[in-house]
Order: structure tokens, then sequence, then C-alpha cells
């Protein structure tokens, strides 16, 4: 199908395509204006490195190598955010009814470069519960740096302190609707597009499966041919045809018998001279 066919296609069937979109758009956008609605409570820490008081004193690394290492320890803190090792405890201590991966699905952190402070956010129908696990992962999280050795090279121990505390959000998230709406909408236009393109190769009183199978059969033939298989090789000049007599054989069977009856030398197109016509006889006569 080329463009215009396609174009005057659309264009015939205009009312399937508008109703499509709008009910599809109208709908998802309903749906996402109904949602029950979602909290969102976020606290920040950071991360400190210090010595240990009763640790003997270490050489330090370059500047350099120093940020570098403690990047990386940082970067490991936010990551371990929602896994199971900081969500279980979390799970236990608040006796919530998710597994660790549900938490694990509510929890962001996230770390910006060149910094060493963590942001955690935390979803939950439940502006309190929210909080408090924002707060619990925050507080175990402090628990795991105060046990964790010193990064290799360093010579310096990590220490997590939480410079803005969770606090339950005094409204929901807001429910941008309009974007689930606008999905929705390119969803039903290729929708309805498609059922137009149906519609249009439908030929009337043939049912779905065969215009299905005029399709197939059209993209089959519109396909490049295979490429021909080479031809196999001609038969030699001293190979001799199964139907063929060479000359000079004798023949056999009954048309053998024929022949050597009529000719007694028995060598087929020779005679002896004899003529068994009769008109030829009295030709030769006379």
């Amino acid at each position: 199908m080329d463009l215009a066919h396609f174009r005057d296609t659309i264009g015939r069937r205009w009312p399937i395509v508008l109703a499509s979109t709008l009910l599809c758009g109208a709908f998802t956008g309903v749906l996402a204006e109904r949602r029950p609605p979602v909290y969102r409570a976020e606290t920040q820490m950071v991360v400190t490195f210090a010595a240990e008081k009763s640790a003997a004193p270490q050489p330090r690394p370059p500047a350099d190598e120093a940020g570098r290492l403690m990047q990386r320890r940082v970067k490991t803190y936010a990551t371990m955010m929602n896994t199971p090792r900081l969500t279980r405890p979390v799970i236990d201590s608040l006796g919530l009814p998710y597994t660790t991966d549900d938490l694990a699905g509510r929890v962001v952190a996230s770390s910006t470069v060149d910094s060493l402070a963590i942001d955690v956010a935390v979803t939950d129908r439940s502006a309190t519960t929210a909080a408090a696990i924002a707060a619990a992962l925050a507080a175990e999280l402090q628990r795991i740096a105060g046990r964790d050795l010193p990064p290799a090279g360093l010579g310096l121990k990590a220490q997590v302190a939480v410079v803005r505390a969770a606090a339950p959000p005094p409204r929901p998230e807001p429910v941008r609707w309009q974007w689930y709406a606008l999905g929705g909408a390119l969803g039903g236009l290729a929708v309805g597009a498609g059922i137009a393109l149906v519609l249009g190769y439908r030929r009337a009183g043939t049912p779905v499966s065969a215009d299905v199978r005029t399709l197939w059969a059209a993209a089959a033939r519109r396909r490049p041919p295979a490429p021909d298989a080479p031809a196999p090789d001609a038969p030699t000049s001293d190979a001799a045809a199964p139907d063929t007599v060479t000359s000079g054989a004798v023949a056999s069977g009954p048309a053998a018998s024929d022949t050597a009856a009529d000719d007694p030398a028995g060598v087929p197109g020779q005679s002896d001279g004899r003529v068994a016509d009769a008109s030829v006889k009295e030709r030769q006569a006379s």
C-alpha cells in the first residue's frame, strides 16, 4: 500500500479513527484521575569520612585518589537503599505488609556527581507510613556505615549523618492525568488506524481470514525471487539415451521377429531383392 492509498483509506473512515482516539484518551485520563492518592516522603543524608580515634595513623592518598574512593563509597550506599540488606530490617522493624521487592519499588535513591549527599524518596498510600519508611532506611544505613570497614587505601571511616529528616507530606503527589490522556489518545489513534485499514481491505461477503490470506499472497508476490539453482550437467556424448538403440545392434522381442521374417539377413533397412507387393510384381512382369 502506498502513501496515497493509505491516506484515502484513513480519510474515508475518519469517524472510526476519531472515536477510537477520543475514547482511549478519555478512558486513560479518567483512570489516572481516579487513582488512589500517593504520598512522597523525602530525606537527605551526607556521608563524611574521618579517622578512627583508636586506629593508628595511616598514610593518606593524594587528594584526587581520596575523592574517588569517597565517591565510590557514597555510590555504594546509594545503590544499597532498595536492596534486601536495608529493606528487610525495615520491614521487620515496622511490621510492613510488603515484600522486599514491593518495598524496593517504592524507594528511589540518588547521589549527584561530586557530592557526598544521598537523597532518598519513599512513596506510599499513607503519608505517615512513607515518612516512617524513609526514617527507618536512614537509621539502618547509619548502622551499616558504623559497622563497615574504611575504604581500602583511604584509611578514613565513613559516617552517615541525616541533614533533612523525613516528615509526613501534607498533600499527595499531583496526578498529571494530561500525560496519561495523551498517551491513551496516541494508542487509540493507532488502534483506529489499524481498524480502518482492515476495513479498507475487506471485501463484501468474504471472511477476514480470506482477506488475510489475500494480503499474505500479495506480500509473497512482492518478495524478490529466489536465485535460480544451477542447472545439472548435460550428459556427455559417450552416454547413450535409454530409449535409443545403437547402430549395428540386433533387435529382440516381437518387433525383432517381424523384422527378421521380412528381412532374412536380419539387418533392418536391407532386403534380398524379393518384392512382396503383387502390384509391383505385375509392373515388373509387363
